[in-house]
């Protein structure tokens, strides 16, 4: 389903930021994917997690980037 929605869109000068909660596979090893489906967008450090401790540092660390 992400495979066909990436396919389907351009992305090209954007910036994709890679999220998942899945404990049982890191989101890292998701990111040639993103890559290969949209070789002009730019693909951020993601993240796996499903703990708000971890993941609303992580958005405000965003935040910051992107302003």
């Amino acid at each position: 389903m992400i495979a066909t929605f990436l396919a389907e869109n351009d992305f090209s000068g954007k910036t994709i930021i890679p999220f998942c909660t899945s404990a049982s596979d890191d989101i890292d090893n998701s990111l040639h994917i993103f890559s290969e489906l949209c070789p002009d967008a730019e693909i951020a450090e993601g993240l796996t997690a499903n703990d708000l401790n971890d993941i609303e540092p992580w958005i405000q660390e965003l935040g910051n980037l992107l302003t």
